[in-house]
C-alpha cells in the first residue's frame, strides 16, 4: 500500500510585536494572546502586510533596481512602546560626592533599558525613504549620525551640533512627553547660510569683487607687515604654526612685487597666500590690538576662493598653507563642511609634498638652510592637519583623511616637555626665535586617541564587531584616555567629573588660557564618544556591568561639559565660539535624553536647572559682532535649547502624572505631597 505524502505544516505567524522584537511567537491569529504580549500587557495584532515569499519575491526583487530600492523596514521595537521594566530604568547617572563612577556601577542593581546617545557612521539600520524628511532622504551630505537605544533618530549639524529629528526621534520624544516636538528647521548638513536672509549680503560681497583684477588687490603693504609682527611675536605661532615667519616674508615680498601682463603664476599663489593669512588673522583681531582698521576676513576668504584654480596648477608650500589656513577660517566660523573639503583637499597636497613621512626636523639651528627651514614647516603643517582631521572626523562622524598606518606619527623630540609649559615663560625672545618647539592647539597625544576611536568604535570595520569585541574596544581607549589624563600636570588636568557647585579645588584651577578649556571640553567630550558606542550592543548584552558603567560615563561627561562651560566662562574668547559651541550643545543633547529615560529621577530636576542655564552661558561667549549667516544659527541654537528645557519639564511632569494615575487614593494623596 503506498504511503501517504506527508502533509507540511503551515507555518506559524508571528504577531506584530514579537515580529519586531524577531523573537518567537506562540499566539494564534486572531484571538490566542502570546506569551510575550501576555506578560507585557499588549493587545496581540497581525495588521501588518506578509511579505512575498519564493518565486514571486525572487520576481520582484529582480525587477527593482538598486537605485530606487529602498531599504527593509525597521525591525526596531515601537518608541511608543512602554519600557518591559519601569523601575529598573531609575538608576542615578551620577557618581554621588566621594565616590568612583566604576564603585557605582558596581552597586546598580539592574539594567538601564534603554541606550545613551549616539553618534556614528555609517547607521547599522536605516528607516524606509518614504518615511524620512526630505533633508534626511534626499542625496547629499551626510554627517554625524543620531542613534539612541537602537533607533535613527536623525543626524547632527556639525554646524552647531544641534540635531535634526527623524520620525522615530520625534516619535519617541512625544513618547516620554507627550508632547509634540517643535524644532526650528535647522538647514541640512552642507548649507550653513540661510539664502532668503543672506542673498543680498552674498551679492554685495561678490559684487565688490567681481571684476578680475579686483582679486589681485592686495591691502596696504604696512597692514599686512602689522599682522606678520603680531604672529611671528604672540603664543598663536606656536599654537597655530601656520606659516613660518622667514619663509612667508619671501612669499610677502612676492605678492607685492609689480606685475607685467597678466599677473605670474609665483606672484598669484603668493597674493592667494597673503589673503588667506589675513582671513585667519582677522578672527584674532581683539588680541592683536591694531593700531589700523580691522580686516575682513569673509573679503579676503572669498578673494583666496577664487584663485586657488590659478593657484592650483602647481603645488608648493605655499599652496599648501593657503588652502590649509583657508580651511581654519571656515572651522573658526563654524563652516564645519566647507572646512572639511578644504582640509581634504590640503591633505593631498600635504601628501604629494611627503610631509606624513618626513623624520623630525624641529630641533635645528633657527638659522638654518632654506631647505632645512621648509621641511621642518612641512612637519608642522602636517601635525596640525592630523589634529584637524580627527576633529572633523569625531564632530561630522565621516571617515578620517589621514590614514595613521601611512604616516609617521613619532613625536618631535622634545614635544612633552613643553606641551604645558606656562605662557609667562615664553618671553618674547623666545616667541622670536623660530626654533621653538610649537604645543599645537592640542594635545598630540589626544589627537592620536581620537583617531584610534574613529577607527575602532565608528568605523566600517567597527559596525561589524560582536558586543564583546566592541566591550574590549571601549576598555582599551578609557585605559588609554586615563593614562593620558594622568599624564597631564595637575593645573591643566581634566577632571573625571566636574562638582555641581563649581568649586575651585587642587584639582580644578582656573584654565590660564582657551587651549587649556579647549582639551577639557576634548577630553570629556572623547569619553562621551568612546562611551556611547555601548549603544550598539543588543539587549542580550545589556545587564553586563562594563554596559552601564558607560551609560552612567556617558551621562557624566556630558553633566561635566555644561559645569565646564560656568566654570571657564571669563577665559574664553570669542574667536573660538564656533569651536566650543559644539561641545554644550551635543553635551545638552546627550542630557535631555537622559532626563526623557528616567524623569523621575532626582538627577533630572538638577540637570533641567543645568540645561537652563546652558543659553545664556552661550551668549556670554558671543562678544564680537556676528554676521548674518552667525546670527541666522545663533537663533536656530537658542530656540533649539529652548524647546529641550520645555520638553524636559513636560517630560517630568507626564512621568508624575503617569505615576500618579497608577497609585491608588493613599498613595497618589501621599505622592502628591512628596511631589509639592
Amino acid at each position: 500500500m503506498p504511503t501517504p505524502p506527508a502533509t507540511t505544516a503551515k507555518k506559524r505567524r508571528a504577531c506584530d510585536a514579537c515580529n519586531r522584537r524577531k523573537i518567537q511567537c506562540d499566539g494564534e491569529p486572531p484571538d490566542t494572546q502570546c506569551n510575550w504580549c501576555f506578560h507585557h500587557g499588549e493587545k496581540c495584532t497581525w495588521n501588518r502586510v506578509p511579505r512575498p515569499r519564493g518565486r514571486a519575491r525572487q520576481d520582484r526583487s529582480r525587477s527593482t533596481t538598486r537605485s530606487d530600492s529602498h531599504p527593509v523596514p525597521d525591525s526596531r521595537p515601537d518608541p511608543t512602546d512602554p519600557p518591559a521594566n519601569t523601575d529598573a530604568n531609575t538608576h542615578a547617572l551620577t557618581a554621588p560626592q566621594g565616590q568612583s563612577l566604576p564603585q557605582l556601577a558596581d552597586k546598580l542593581s539592574g539594567p538601564l533599558s534603554v541606550s545613551p546617545l549616539t553618534i556614528q557612521s555609517p547607521p547599522r539600520t536605516t528607516l524606509p525613504q518614504d518615511l524620512l524628511p526630505p533633508s534626511v532622504s534626499e542625496p547629499g551630505p551626510c554627517f554625524g549620525k543620531l542613534h539612541f537605544a537602537g533607533y535613527n533618530l536623525g543626524d547632527i549639524n556639525s554646524y552647531h551640533g544641534i540635531p535634526t529629528f527623524s520620525p522615530d526621534g520625534k516619535a519617541f520624544i512625544r513618547s516620554r512627553t507627550g508632547q509634540d516636538a517643535v524644532f526650528e528647521q535647522v538647514p541640512p548638513a552642507g548649507h550653513e547660510q540661510d539664502p532668503r536672509r543672506l542673498r543680498a549680503t552674498l551679492l554685495s560681497k561678490l559684487q565688490a569683487i567681481d571684476h578680475p583684477e579686483q582679486h589681485l588687490t592686495l591691502p596696504d603693504r604696512h597692514i599686512v607687515e602689522e599682522h606678520v609682527r603680531f604672529f611671528c611675536t604672540s603664543f598663536f605661532k606656536l599654537e597655530f604654526p601656520i606659516v613660518d615667519c622667514v619663509l612667508f616674508r619671501d612669499t610677502v615680498n612676492t605678492a607685492y612685487e609689480p606685475l607685467r601682463g597678466p599677473g605670474s603664476p609665483e606672484a598669484i599663489r603668493a597674493k592667494a597666500c597673503v589673503f588667506s593669512f589675513l582671513s585667519v588673522m582677522s578672527l584674532f583681531e581683539p588680541e592683536r590690538q591694531p593700531t589700523s582698521p580691522p580686516v575682513d576676513g569673509d573679503v579676503f576668504a572669498s578673494k583666496t576662493h577664487s584663485l586657488l584654480p590659478l593657484a592650483l596648477q602647481e603645488l608648493n608650500l605655499t599652496v599648501l598653507q593657503t588652502v590649509l589656513m583657508l580651511a581654519i577660517h571656515r572651522l573658526f566660523s563654524g563652516q564645519v563642511p566647507s572646512a572639511s573639503l578644504l582640509h581634504s583637499l590640503a591633505c593631498r597636497i600635504m601628501f604629494m609634498l611627503g610631509g606624513h613621512n618626513l623624520p623630525d626636523p624641529w630641533l635645528m639651528n633657527s638659522f638654518a638652510d632654506r631647505a632645512t627651514r621648509e621641511r621642518r614647516h612641512l612637519r608642522r603643517l602636517f601635525w596640525l592637519c592630523f589634529m584637524i582631521d580627527k576633529e572633523i572626523a569625531l564632530r561630522t562622524g565621516q571617515p578620517p583623511a589621514i590614514d595613521d598606518d601611512q604616516c609617521d606619527l613619532t613625536l618631535p623630540e622634545g614635544y612633552l616637555e613643553v606641551q604645558y609649559v606656562d605662557r609667562s615663560l615664553y618671553n618674547p625672545a623666545t616667541l622670536v626665535n623660530d626654533s621653538a618647539i610649537p604645543v599645537m592647539p592640542g594635545d598630540l597625544r589626544l589627537g592620536l586617541i581620537k583617531s584610534k576611536a574613529c577607527k575602532l568604535l565608528y568605523s566600517t570595520e567597527a559596525m561589524k564587531k560582536t558586543d564583546a569585541e566592541l566591550l574590549r574596544d571601549i576598555r582599551e581607549l578609557d585605559d588609554e584616555l586615563e593614562q593620558w589624563r594622568l599624564s597631564v600636570p595637575l593645573q591643566h588636568r581634566p577632571v573625571l567629573s566636574m562638582p555641581r557647585n563649581g568649586a575651585r579645588t587642587e584639582s580644578i584651577q582656573c584654565p590660564e588660557g582657551i587651549r587649556t578649556i579647549v582639551i577639557h571640553f576634548e577630553y570629556h567630550y572623547l569619553v562621551a564618544t568612546v562611551h556611547r558606542a555601548t549603544s550598539r550592543c543588543g539587549p542580550e548584552s545589556s545587564e553586563l556591568a562594563g554596559i552601564r558603567m558607560s551609560q552612567l560615563l556617558t551621562v557624566e561627561a556630558s553633566r561635566s561639559t555644561l559645569l565646564y562651560l560656568r566654570f571657564a566662562i571669563d577665559v574664553l574668547l570669542e574667536e573660538a565660539f564656533w569651536i566650543i559651541v559644539f561641545y554644550p550643545m551635543t553635551a545638552a543633547s546627550c542630557l535631555f535624553f537622559s532626563i526623557l529615560i528616567d524623569p523621575l529621577n532626582p538627577n533630572s530636576q538638577q540637570d533641567l536647572d543645568l540645561l537652563d542655564l546652558v543659553p545664556e552661558l552661550i551668549k556670554r561667549i558671543r562678544l564680537r559682532t556676528l554676521t548674518q549667516s552667525e546670527m541666522y544659527h545663533l537663533k536656530i541654537v537658542d530656540d533649539f535649547l529652548a524647546e529641550l528645557i520645555r520638553l524636559g519639564r513636560c517630560a517630568v511632569e507626564y512621568a508624575k502624572a503617569k505615576a500618579y494615575e497608577e497609585k491608588s487614593p493613599d498613595e497618589q494623596q501621599s505622592k502628591m505631597t512628596t511631589w509639592s
